[in-house]
């Protein structure tokens, strides 16, 4: 079995991109699919929600580059049908430090890996730059998903994000292979203000279908499922039970294009 990597992010921060992530993590376990999160951002709020704790992390993958580390790295976290590689502040060293062909480690590494084989999906969570975290990330996917709420920086942030997508998919010794797996809205108002309403209509006059319904409304249950470090189903509210349903048809969406 050979997973489908879809690497999911946002060029501006706060669009609650992590928790999207786990979400469709979340739906992803719930259908069936064993799920593995790979955490590139050096925030690692991925890594503190699932748990995921390990003799090593995606730090060491980047900066080692030697050969099995990336299968090391794999852990059990306490979400149900969910592995992780956990992240680790170190990460925002990539950035800065000179190295070796440094966008192409994580693709290497993953070919040195057959533990991956075990997965369905594999979920990266990017950090909100265009760095080399993020080209690591975008050149190993298969697919790219975008997360935005629906403000204007946020959008902006979309449109910077796929200039760095269309980048990738442009050059051959990138990710020519790279396919484009839509976008999802979250922290969406309801009813839908003015203002929200006028944003999804600008990105839906953009891409079309690739602006991926149902959106996600802003509720609580999602702050309060990543800081309590449980999937939402572990939650008895209203908006856990909607947003659990949501996710679902999300990861359904995901696993319908799946190659």
């Amino acid at each position: 079995m050979t997973p489908t990597v879809t690497a999911i992010g946002n060029r501006k921060g706060g669009v609650g991109k992590t928790s999207v992530t786990l979400g469709l993590a979340m739906g992803l376990a719930l259908i069936g699919r064993r799920v593995l999160v790979v955490d590139l951002d050096p925030q690692s709020n991925a890594t503190t929600a699932l748990e995921a704790e390990g003799e090593f992390d995606i730090f060491d993958v980047l900066y080692g580059g030697e050969a099995g580390t990336l299968g090391q790295a794999i852990v059990s976290t306490s979400w149900a049908g969910v592995d992780a590689v956990s992240g680790s502040e170190s990460l925002s060293r990539i950035e800065s430090e000179v190295l070796m062909t440094p966008e192409l480690r994580l693709k290497t590494a993953a070919w040195n890996a057959p533990e991956l084989d075990e997965y369905d999906h594999i979920l990266i969570d990017l950090p909100p730059a265009l760095g080399r975290l993020t080209l690591n990330g975008l050149i190993w996917a298969d697919r790219a998903l975008i997360v935005t709420e629906p403000t204007a920086f946020a959008v902006k942030g979309v449109t910077e994000f796929m200039d760095t997508v269309k980048k990738v998919q442009s050059l051959p010794h990138l990710n020519p292979a790279l396919e484009f797996a839509g976008i999802v809205i979250n922290k969406t108002s309801s009813p839908l203000t003015g203002e929200h309403a006028y944003q999804i209509g600008e990105l839906q006059g953009e891409y079309g279908d690739d602006v991926a319904m149902p959106l996600l409304p802003h509720r609580t249950a999602m702050q309060d499922s990543v800081s309590s470090r449980v999937p939402l189903t572990k939650l008895s509210s209203r908006g856990a039970a909607a947003l659990t349903e949501k996710f679902v048809e999300h990861a359904r969406r995901l696993d319908g294009v799946k190659k």
